[in-house]
């Protein structure tokens, strides 16, 4: 689905200065975003961040949201690409063992751009059927459906694997932001472990 014109960069760039220059505006407006917050994150402080006129910035963005949604894009594609070399790197391992280092990656990656997720999370408004992290977390889904297929043998008997992705998703998405934002006094580790059991016993089932 195509994006409407207002949420579009004017300019898509060709040559290596012009993407240096969006890269620019991109890591500029990730800063005012993680002091200001996104309703204090302006064109004019973001160009002024970047070291260009409010005049080069037009000429690649025609306003904030669709800086914003850049923004957003970025990070959905850098977590698409560690999590999924992750993933590869792992694919021989026993999956409990990839599925564990799975969660572990992805709590440290939200918890290396907490900042951004934060404001991602809870100021950034939606920005209609357009958001890249939906395509991100299908993707995903789609990764963890194929692991699933694999080790389905592994499973309970009654396991359905539509409603294992929405569960797992659901749950394991959620679970990673809140103790990424909350910072509740569990060490990392310990996290991890018990995320991991409690998706291991979710997918084994639990003995009677």
């Amino acid at each position: 689905m195509s994006r409407p014109p207002g949420l579009t960069p004017r300019r898509i760039p060709r040559q290596d200065r012009s993407r240096r220059t969006v890269e620019g505006i991109l890591d500029a407006a990730t800063r005012v975003l993680a002091e200001r917050g996104y309703d204090g994150a302006s064109t004019n402080r973001i160009a002024a961040a970047a070291g260009i006129s409010n005049g080069s910035l037009y000429q690649y963005f025609p306003n904030k949201d669709a800086i914003m949604v850049a923004v957003v894009d970025r990070f959905a594609d850098h977590l698409t690409e560690r999590l999924g070399a992750q993933i590869e790197a792992t694919m021989h391992e026993p999956w409990p063992v990839a599925g564990r280092a799975l969660l572990d990656v992805q709590i440290r990656l939200f918890q290396e751009h907490a900042d951004l997720l934060r404001i991602i999370v809870e100021q950034i408004p939606r920005l209609g059927p357009f958001d890249k992290l939906a395509g991100l977390q299908r993707r995903l889904t789609d990764l963890v459906r194929v692991q699933l297929l694999l080790n389905r043998s592994a499973f309970r008997d009654d396991l359905d694997i539509d409603t294992t992705l929405w569960m797992l998703t659901e749950i394991v998405g959620s679970v990673s932001v809140r103790y990424v934002l909350d910072r509740p006094s569990i060490p990392h580790e310990r996290m991890v472990d018990e995320l991991a059991d409690l998706v291991i016993g979710y997918l084994r089932g639990r003995e009677s």
